[in-house]
């Protein structure tokens, strides 16, 4: 069992947001300083913590949130990273850079750290930030429409760009897109946003003053959608991983409401069951990790993508995404 540094970080963070009347955080502050601990053993053997730089970057975040001092070794291993290049590529990346550059600035702001140190933090955040503005797609989106909340919280948090065109257009794209943000854990990320706030906003929050207008909401349950659908759904597997591109093309009989999760689980159901797949969960959903007993591995740098026909990239996790009847949907193994 590996640690979970990134699911009880964004514990403590949803914990310190609800303002709780006694501290019972105090032993789980101990365990993610621990699970931090943990995590980087990793590195000894795969060159990156045994969860991620996302996991370990918000595991810094949440402990500065919560006003904890953290070990200038364990700052430094993202810094080092930062610098590197190492924290990934491609929607995943700006992920995990806007993590580590908010909890450079939570570090910075709370002064949690000496002067020196604070000034490189500084200068590393308002990269990131400078990067992000410069890599936004003519759409508004900064990697992918998940990412992008995550640019903007950098944006909000760093100060640095709150004027310039590159927030205004990405809050425009958010807008347009809000119906991808299904789950809680995306709403967590976008909800702030809208607000005009970042999860540092967090740590400065004066819980005495806050009233409790918490109220439940009478939930409208989803439309259900009779009926079936039919979805073709193709593997391919490029050079230099196969020899032969496509590796399955079948079409899968679903209800109408199928999620392209459901529609996966219904190809493994069929006969004569040659397709299997595997999926790993991460706070946004399930990640397909494994096709046809191909996997994919940061090591070797590539990963499932998921495209409707022709070739055009979803920008949904699988259990959000519902593919409509007749569509063509292609997992390819790719490179990053």
């Amino acid at each position: 069992e590996g640690p979970h540094t990134g699911r009880l970080a964004l514990y403590l963070l949803g914990l310190r947001a609800t303002c709780p009347p006694r501290s019972p955080q105090r032993s789980l502050v101990t365990w993610l300083k621990y699970h931090l601990e943990e995590d980087w053993t990793g590195s000894r053997r795969h060159g990156h913590p045994l969860t991620s730089y996302y996991q370990y970057g918000l595991g810094v975040l949440a402990l500065c949130v919560h006003h904890k001092r953290v070990r200038e070794e364990v700052i430094r291993r993202l810094l080092t990273a930062q610098h590197h290049g190492r924290l990934g590529h491609g929607g995943n990346a700006v992920d995990t850079e806007a993590v580590v550059a908010l909890a450079f600035t939570c570090l910075e702001q709370r002064r949690l750290v000496g002067t020196g140190l604070a000034a490189e933090l500084r200068a590393a955040a308002h990269g990131v930030s400078k990067s992000m503005a410069e890599a936004q797609g003519p759409d508004g989106i900064i990697g992918n429409i998940y990412s992008t909340p995550w640019a903007l919280q950098v944006f909000l948090a760093t100060g640095a760009c709150q004027t310039e065109l590159a927030f205004g257009q990405a809050m425009a794209a958010l807008l347009e897109n809000l119906e991808a943000f299904g789950t809680s854990a995306t709403m967590a990320q976008v909800l702030p946003v809208l607000h005009g706030r970042s999860y540092l906003d967090i740590a400065s929050m004066h819980c005495q003053e806050e009233p409790d207008t918490l109220t439940p909401m009478d939930m409208e349950p989803l439309p259900e959608v009779l009926g079936n659908k039919t979805v073709q759904l193709v593997v391919e597997c490029p050079l230099p991983w196969c020899y032969e591109l496509r590796l399955y093309d079948r079409p899968v009989p679903v209800p109408a409401s199928a999620s392209l999760l459901d529609v996966l689980q219904a190809a493994a159901a069929l006969e004569p069951h040659d397709f299997r797949f595997h999926t790993q969960d991460t706070p946004q959903g399930p990640f397909l990790t494994q096709v046809l007993g191909l996997e994919a591995r940061q090591e070797k740098r590539n990963y499932w993508q998921l495209l409707t026909a022709p070739n055009t990239p979803l920008q949904m996790g699988i259990a959000d995404y519902r593919p409509q009847d007749g569509e063509t949907l292609i997992l390819r193994l790719s490179e990053w």
